[in-house]
């Protein structure tokens, strides 16, 4: 209890110190230099409580109009966790399908080539090939795959989803399939398999129960790249998610209330992921 204690405090203090480094840097254009001021952090750290307590989250500049942040966190942080839940767990569904239950097909093992080149190439490179595919595939078509208003409802939420759930996807899928390789060669498994027990029976009831324990201490690196790649697929694609009140503002408020934000999210994320694969247990999975 008093490490988790230690943990939030500690969480907390970095927060709010990385939110506060904006107002604390100033910048010198005649001896074109930096200069950090951080006398001004105790005033920054009590302006930003004193807000909290007086029931108001703060304000925010988008563009020259000054809004409260309490009228837009909401469908923010909606928009933000849905694209975070959608695109992690599906990481997770699909290195499974294709790591474990159906990795005997050849059509698993071309989609292993192509991801093991993915999984070469830095994240934003394949972020902006995309984009760039996106539009081409417009230009010819005319179907139209995104859209960079953020009031665009659906097509401006399934291509970030796409885009955030493909390095956990690149992860994972490379993490199960060199485990599941590593199980496969067990002797238990070998067993299994002269006596005549089902190829299914053996991914579900042997195999999976070995490698869950890995993907669940993976978990929170997992969550770590969507949310690496979330702050740069909603700034690209001018997604109206948490990342806004971060990128817009050199106020110690909208940017602590951000973070804060995306580490709920991460949490959320991450519970989710773990019901998941408790049902998913319990449900076809025999103790």
């Amino acid at each position: 209890m008093v490490r988790v204690l230690q943990q939030t405090v500690f969480i907390i203090v970095l927060i709010l110190f990385l939110a506060g480094l904006p107002s604390l840097i100033s910048i010198n254009s005649f001896e074109q230099s930096l200069s950090f001021n951080f006398e001004r952090l105790p005033d920054v750290y009590k302006n930003f409580f004193q807000e909290i307590s007086n029931g108001s989250l703060g304000t925010y500049y988008l563009g020259v109009q000054q809004r409260e942040i309490a009228e837009d966190i909401g469908n923010n942080f909606k928009t933000s966790l849905l694209i975070m839940l959608v695109g992690v767990n599906a990481a997770v569904l699909l290195s499974l399908i294709f790591g474990i239950f159906i990795s005997r097909f050849r059509l698993t093992r071309i989609v292993n080539i192509i991801l093991n080149v993915l999984a070469a190439i830095p994240d934003f490179i394949i972020i902006i090939f995309s984009l760039i595919l996106a539009i081409k595939i417009y230009k010819m078509t005319g179907v139209r795959i995104i859209s960079l208003r953020p009031d665009a409802g659906a097509l401006n939420i399934w291509f970030p989803m796409l885009l955030v759930g493909i390095a956990p996807t690149l992860y994972l899928f490379k993490l199960v399939a060199v485990k599941y390789y590593q199980t496969s060669g067990e002797d238990y498994i070998r067993t299994a398999v002269a006596k005549g027990m089902r190829i299914n029976y053996i991914n579900f009831q042997h195999v999976y129960k070995n490698i869950e324990p890995f993907i669940k201490a993976e978990l929170t690196k997992v969550v770590s790249l969507a949310i690496g790649n979330m702050f740069i697929v909603e700034y690209l694609l001018n997604v109206s998610g948490i990342t806004k009140f971060i990128f817009l503002s050199r106020q110690i408020q909208p940017i602590s209330i951000g973070l804060f934000s995306m580490l709920l999210i991460s949490l959320l994320t991450y519970l989710s992921v773990r019901i998941v694969l408790y049902v998913f247990k319990r449900g076809f999975l025999y103790e």
